[in-house]
């Protein structure tokens, strides 16, 4: 692997006919709206075949699983609460297996 892309999240995920186009954000901290918040950046665009898409679903699906028996989430948690644990879990030096 020779480029690495990162994201703070999916923004939205697109499907026209057999293609998937997953839109990619990043929060700009520095860069702050009207309202007080950090500015979202829609910056990057992955588009793969519907196969795909579907076969990476099973693969995150997995690696939740996998979070969920070492303990680093619970079942129905929210996207908060994970964004939580993630941080309390790399405070203290440890990070899940892929």
């Amino acid at each position: 692997m020779n480029q690495e892309i990162f994201a703070d999240a999916i923004s939205a995920v697109h499907v026209t006919g057999n293609v998937v186009r997953i839109d990619l954000m990043t929060i700009q901290p520095h860069l702050k709206s009207d309202n007080g918040q950090p500015v979202v950046e829609i910056n990057k665009r992955l588009v793969m075949p519907l196969e795909g898409f579907i076969q990476s679903f099973s693969v995150q699906e997995n690696i939740i699983k996998q979070l969920i028996q070492a303990g680093v989430l619970k079942k129905n948690q929210t996207t908060q609460d994970v964004s939580s644990a993630l941080a309390d879990k790399e405070e203290h030096g440890d990070s899940p297996q892929d």
